[in-house]
């Protein structure tokens, strides 16, 4: 069945794994074999590149014009010139998203430049992607580890912009029913595990701010995908539905 979106793909080299696919022709021919009908997708490279934009804009060339795709930019706020990087993806067709990484730029959530951020993006109706996590901690290399972002730092930047709408990316389930108080954050499933699976999920924060996401390459595509299959005892067809892609097509049309 091919209806998902899938809200966390990502193109280019990661320095501690070997991938596979890499560019934005195999990841669509791939993505495509697995049911995905469109993908939100980020550079790797710009988690790590000193330069966030040395990512970007090669893979927003790339993806030009090509509606499988939508291409969202990594934003470091603690740069000098980040509202110029924001607007040069804009112009060249990418930014209906922005998405940040404050783990690997080494800022908090609770620094100035991120609400200069998420200010700018709410004046510019830009959804705001925070990834908390690239992989799961335990799977990093022993030189590089890197903890989570702080789930109540996000909460309490989401309350502070009401109107801004989040994507909570890699976030564990354990962390779910955190977030139930918090209307304009919306979660993907790539790191969400647990013996119920989809049912817990939607126990935990409701179907409507779920969103299918694989975190491909990172992490085995098949395992996400099979949080999707699910008996309708479990999760009706309609909220299944808005899981698979209903969920992310209207918050990234708004």
């Amino acid at each position: 069945m091919n209806d998902l979106t899938d809200v966390s793909a990502w193109c280019g080299h990661w320095p501690f794994r070997a991938l596979r696919p890499r560019d934005p022709a195999a990841l669509k021919a791939y993505l495509q074999s697995q049911g995905v009908r469109r993908a939100w997708v980020s550079a790797l490279e710009s988690v790590l590149y000193p330069d966030p934009m040395d990512g970007n804009l090669p893979l927003v060339d790339a993806v030009a014009g090509d509606p499988y795709f939508a291409a969202i930019p990594i934003v470091d706020p603690s740069l000098a010139l980040w509202r110029q990087d924001v607007e040069e993806c804009i112009k060249r067709g990418a930014a209906q998203a922005i998405r940040l990484t404050p783990n690997y730029h080494e800022y908090a959530l609770t620094d100035a430049c991120a609400d200069a951020c998420v200010r700018f993006a709410g004046e510019r109706e830009i959804l705001v992607y925070v990834q908390l996590r690239m992989m799961d901690e335990r799977t990093h290399h022993p030189l590089m580890k890197v903890a989570g972002v702080s789930v109540a730092d996000l909460i309490a930047l989401a309350a502070r912009y009401p109107q801004v709408s989040f994507v909570v990316g890699a976030i564990y389930a354990r962390d779910l029913a955190r977030l139930r108080e918090s209307p304009n954050l919306s979660v993907d499933l790539s790191l969400v595990e647990s013996p119920l699976g989809l049912r817990q999920a939607v126990e935990a924060l409701g179907p409507e701010k779920l969103l299918f996401g694989s975190q491909t390459p990172l992490i085995y595509y098949e395992a996400n995908l099979q949080k999707m299959s699910t008996m309708p005892c479990d999760v009706p067809p309609q909220h299944l539905k808005g899981i698979r892609h209903g969920n992310a097509d209207r918050l990234l049309s708004r």
